[in-house]
């Protein structure tokens, strides 16, 4: 990972994110808030079970379903806007072109890849990647397979570095892409947890999704009880409270997509976060490039070294990340 460009990210965001608290309460202003229900069960806030603060947001978990969210949260409008327009999302941008991302990017992305393909017969796929960025996933897509593949993006610069590419991207959201085309593939990579209304988004792939077929969609978001974050809780970065808005466990993770009447084919982990876990082990920050054992016992470095902790972490699907894939048939 390029931990440099992260850090600027990060201190960017904690910037912007200031300018939305009240300077009077701490807490995030009213003016540009709005208290949600869960946005998996829809349960009333009255449900909500408190877990921390953090940057002037409020941490809660649904008692109904256990769906982690922040509540109150930013106003949708104003999230499309920085979205668009703020300097942590073109250092985001910028982070996306790093070699240090591309290089664990790439098997990353590949390994979906044959996600995709060990479940889906269809080899005349047509993918809708929402949220593409630079178009990273989809130039690897393109030198890998055969599919036919588009991107969408909110980030003009993001957008210009894709077609740049040679990619075909267009700027727009999902509910408002005027497109012929009936794709039955849609990939999200670390969007899904950016969206206040995740329901909404899986009802615009129905609507995508051509009559009497069947669309696939791999999405894949932090996972909100990987060992990593059960471990380092609220210190993750992945709890921000701006841009990520809610915060998906296994369970509920299924059961949005089980709810919306999509089937899950596959739910798994990605990502161990092993080197973040051995620098929070020894008080170094986890999020850093500190790369040393120093201050671990050898019996902590064999288990942290040992392909057991892999095995184990996988096995009981503790990786940093969630990923799904489901179909939805529209008759």
């Amino acid at each position: 990972m390029d931990h440099s460009l992260r850090k600027e990210f990060f201190i960017e965001l904690e910037k912007e994110i200031k300018l939305l608290i009240n300077k009077n309460t701490g807490e995030l202003d009213s003016k540009y808030s709005r208290v949600i229900n869960c946005p998996v069960c829809s349960a009333s806030e009255d449900g909500n079970e408190f877990l921390f603060k953090k940057n002037g947001f409020t941490f809660v978990r649904c008692n109904d379903c256990g769906m982690m969210f922040t509540n109150p949260q930013v106003k949708t409008e104003i999230l499309e806007e920085l979205y668009e327009n703020s300097k942590s999302n073109e250092l985001w941008v910028e982070l996306q072109r790093s070699k240090k991302e591309h290089a664990w990017k790439k098997d990353y992305y590949l390994d979906s890849i044959d996600l995709i393909n060990k479940h889906i017969d269809d080899k005349s796929i047509r993918l809708l990647d929402v949220g593409c960025n630079n178009g990273y996933f989809l130039e690897v897509a393109r030198e890998n397979t055969k599919w036919k593949l588009k991107g969408i993006d909110l980030n003009e610069k993001a957008l210009k570095l894709a077609q740049d590419k040679g990619l075909n991207v267009e700027k727009t959201l999902l509910s408002l892409l005027n497109d012929s085309e009936q794709y039955n593939l849609f990939t999200l990579h670390g969007v899904l947890e950016h969206i206040p209304e995740p329901k909404k988004i899986l009802n615009d792939i129905k609507i995508k999704t051509a009559k009497n077929s069947t669309s696939y969609s791999l999405m894949i978001v932090p996972n909100a009880y990987s060992l990593y974050h059960m471990f380092l809780q609220e210190k993750s970065p992945s709890f921000d409270g701006r841009d990520h808005l809610i915060y998906f466990s296994e369970d509920t993770l299924r059961k949005l997509f089980e709810l919306n009447g999509f089937e899950v084919v596959s739910l798994d982990t990605v990502l161990t976060g092993i080197s973040a876990l051995k620098r929070q082990a020894q008080w170094f920050d986890p999020n850093g490039d500190v790369n040393t054992e120093k201050y671990l016992s050898k019996k902590i470095k064999n288990i942290c070294n040992g392909k057991e902790i892999e095995d184990f972490i996988y096995k009981n699907n503790l990786g940093l990340r969630l990923r799904i894939l489901a179909k939805y048939t529209k008759e």
